[in-house]
């Protein structure tokens, strides 16, 4: 579940986080480019125009910022979940590895909370300025670089470039399956129907992850790989 950032705060916290709270709802709602710094402020309750300009900059810095404010919970959760399947010696069983990695941010939908931010960066997903699994990675999360590590590595002798290419895949469909379902159910309240869906996305996903290297695909990455060694 998603921990509540509510404590005491300096003013100028406040400030920062009325305005990454605001953005994030709006940018949810109509799309990185759909709203102004102008409305984001005015959101926020800032009569001062500059002050989003003053606490991140730009609007880049602005979506990163929100992703930071999020992630770095979610991504305590994934750690404490990757500890414990270490405990037990689960880390070569995909789909449990799977559930510790994806669960921390499925389990978003059960609040109004998690929907915004999932709302938000399936926003991010489909924006051309963005790369959401390259912006992820750049927080620097360690839940994140070590789930990747341990994915490739359960994926056994999978050539790299298809795993990673795989992954990037993942994250993608995940988010967008997210997003979608969201505005399709009251997330918050149908829980039989939100439990069915994330065991079934988790389904989907380690059945995609582990489907059979085509022949055509290996071709293609041959081809690929002598073409860049050409260069």
């Amino acid at each position: 579940m998603m921990k509540s950032k509510e404590k005491t705060q300096s003013p100028r916290n406040d400030t920062r986080l009325r305005l990454i709270l605001a953005a994030e709802k709006l940018f949810g709602e109509q799309g990185i480019h759909g709203v102004t710094l102008k409305e984001i402020n005015a959101a926020a309750g800032q009569r001062n125009e500059s002050a989003l300009h003053y606490h991140f900059g730009s609007k880049p810095s602005l979506v990163e910022a929100i992703l930071r404010h999020r992630a770095l919970d979610i991504d305590v959760i994934r750690v404490e979940r990757l500890d414990a399947l270490s405990r037990e010696g689960g880390e070569d069983d995909l789909r449990a590895l799977l559930r510790a990695t994806f669960m921390p941010l499925m389990e978003l939908l059960a609040t109004e909370e998690g929907v915004r931010f999932i709302r938000f960066i399936a926003q991010v997903l489909n924006d051309p300025d963005f790369d959401l699994p390259t912006v992820a990675l750049r927080a620097n999360l360690p839940g994140i670089i070590r789930a990747n590590g341990l994915v490739v590595a359960a994926l056994g002798d999978m050539p790299p470039e298809i795993a990673i290419q795989r992954q990037r895949f993942l994250v993608e469909m995940t988010v967008s399956s997210l997003a979608i379902w969201s505005r399709q159910h009251d997330a918050a309240t149908e829980a039989p129907a939100r439990e069915l869906f994330i065991a079934n996305l988790l389904d989907s996903i380690h059945g995609f992850l582990t489907a059979p290297v085509s022949p055509e695909t290996l071709d293609a990455l041959k081809k690929l790989t002598r073409k860049k060694e050409k260069k």
